[in-house]
């Protein structure tokens, strides 16, 4: 639902990083980015630094 909001805004990007949480690995949710045709990205497991961009993003 916020995925489908912010694509309304903001455009259909090409990609997405996300950290490597459960809700972002489960099938329904590469079933929706494949849908929409967008390339995911996780960061690099237990590394601060490779998440750094998703990790500043929720401060925000």
């Amino acid at each position: 639902k916020h995925l489908i909001q912010a694509f309304s805004c903001l455009g259909i990007p090409k990609s997405l990083k996300t950290d490597n949480g459960p809700a972002y690995k489960s099938r329904e949710f590469c079933s929706f980015l494949q849908q929409w045709g967008v390339e995911h990205k996780t960061g690099i497991p237990h590394s601060p630094t490779g998440q750094a961009i998703v990790e500043r993003a929720y401060l925000n």
